[in-house]
């Protein structure tokens, strides 16, 4: 099943969600819920879990419809019993601690992903006072925002993906208005903005290539592929010192430095 979050399309199985949800917890269910193998999960638990999107991108009512239409059973909470999940025989009991060193090992995986960053341009103020960013190539790819240090001497990183580059470049630039689907937009559209008009130098890179360990080409048109080299980037940057990262970690619901 595809569908289309904040202007990227998610492409979506049962199987995919059965995965994602493998190790999780759900957490209470306090407006919709999902059957997924007998357990009840919040609908937006889910489709977080299943696409990486953040929660605010989308709303219960969509995770509801998507969810019907891949088969599973969905609904809402009418009473407290819903809504903490006592009554539902749908809910597993209490189950052992499950100790890892007693499992056995079925594979191992060694994954890795290289690829460079190549500076596109600056990105500077128009005369409305828009973020103007350099010419973009319209292919998949990964892109940067490079926020130079100003008087606290941090550094600041913004890094995404998507499926054609130019296009995800017009959105910072026109995302004027707050709007469920556009708030990472706004939000990166803010930061460009009041850093430019401080004095600021914004830079643009850009990554239209990138390969596995083994230097094979990895298919960017690929949502999976353009988000692992993606959390890959993420992630070293967060291990950088006087570097403030503007992604929003899920697990912590915040900003990582």
């Amino acid at each position: 099943m595809q569908f289309t979050l904040d202007g990227e399309r998610c492409e979506v199985t049962p199987e995919l969600v059965r995965g994602r949800l493998v190790g999780q917890v759900p957490e209470e269910v306090r407006k919709s819920w999902v059957v997924v193998d007998g357990v009840r999960w919040p609908v937006k638990q889910v489709i977080a879990l299943a696409t990486g999107v953040e929660r605010a991108r989308f709303r219960s009512r969509s995770a509801r419809r998507w969810l019907a239409g891949l088969g599973f059973d969905v609904g809402r909470a009418s009473s407290e019993a819903d809504r903490v999940g006592t009554s539902s025989p749908t809910v597993p009991p209490r189950q052992q601690a499950c100790h890892t060193a007693q499992l056995e090992e079925l594979e191992s995986l060694d994954l890795r992903v290289t690829f460079s960053w190549f500076r596109a341009g600056a990105v500077l103020l128009d005369g409305a006072g828009k973020p103007q960013l350099p010419p973009l190539p319209s292919t998949p790819g990964l892109y940067r925002f490079d926020f130079s240090p100003l008087a606290d001497g941090t550094r600041a990183l913004y890094i995404g993906e998507s499926r054609n580059v130019a296009r995800r470049g017009r959105k910072y630039r026109n995302a004027i208005k707050d709007r469920e689907r556009t708030r990472t937009s706004r939000r990166i559209h803010r930061e460009l903005v009041s850093h430019l008009v401080a004095g600021g130098v914004v830079d643009l890179d850009i990554a239209t290539s990138v390969r596995s360990g083994d230097g094979e080409e990895m298919d960017l048109r690929l949502t999976s592929a353009r988000r692992l080299a993606e959390n890959a980037a993420v992630f070293l940057a967060q291990e950088r010192s006087g570097v403030r990262v503007l992604n929003i970690d899920q697990d912590l619901g915040q900003y990582q430095r």
